[in-house]
């Protein structure tokens, strides 16, 4: 099977990925950056991650995080990278041995995007980064749009028409979760078989109007 090769000068995806494993961190590094579509950092705990975030010219496009970390964990991390005014919608990577229901729950409260669980397989890894990198762009789209909007409402001072399709944000309530990344997050159930979860559906009146 012929493996397609990225477009000349095509941006690569900037990764930073955390692990206090070297060899796991190796891996990564040698293996993503072979397929010529990635550009991988790495650092060896939250601290230093948070330290090469700092230092970065260019914001990093991706993250892949560990939980296991002594000092600051993966989750810990997570939420001191949205906490970050440049990376509040940056797809979020666990990439983690914990398979356990709640380390699931609290990444995505915390802000993960996807959760990935070792051991891996990278043309899985690599189709999920694929899709990080979707999201981010449909983040972008969904900024402008919004930006637009609101321009349109004000200048013709008429009620915003939107589509009923569109899936719409609610970044200012506690532990909601955006479209893509609820649809990981019952994936990810799914794929552990830890799918135990109430649902509340709420319907709206002449939804038209």
């Amino acid at each position: 099977q012929r493996v397609r090769r990225p477009r000349r000068n095509a941006p690569k995806m900037r990764i930073l990925a955390v692990d206090d494993d070297q060899n796991i961190l190796a891996l990564l590094q040698t293996a993503l950056s072979a397929l010529g579509l990635f550009e991988v950092s790495i650092a060896d705990s939250g601290e230093e991650a948070l330290r090469q975030i700092e230092r970065a010219e260019k914001p990093f496009d991706c993250f892949l995080l560990d939980i296991q970390m002594p000092h600051m964990n993966g989750i810990e991390l997570c939420r001191e990278i949205r906490g970050l005014r440049s990376y509040h919608k940056t797809p979020i990577v666990m990439l983690t041995a914990m398979s356990e229901r709640k380390y699931i729950d609290e990444s995505f409260v915390a802000g993960a995007t996807d959760y990935v669980t070792k051991p891996f397989d990278f043309f899985e890894l690599r189709s999920r980064l694929s899709a990080a990198q979707r999201i981010l762009q449909e983040h972008a789209r969904a900024s402008d749009s919004v930006e637009v909007a609101r321009k349109l409402k004000k200048e013709l001072d008429s009620n915003l028409m939107i589509a009923l399709s569109d899936p719409v944000a609610m970044p200012d309530i506690e532990r909601m979760l955006g479209y893509s990344e609820f649809d990981n997050y019952v994936m990810q159930l799914s794929r552990t078989k830890r799918f135990t979860s109430h649902v509340v559906a709420i319907r709206v009146v002449d939804a038209e109007r």
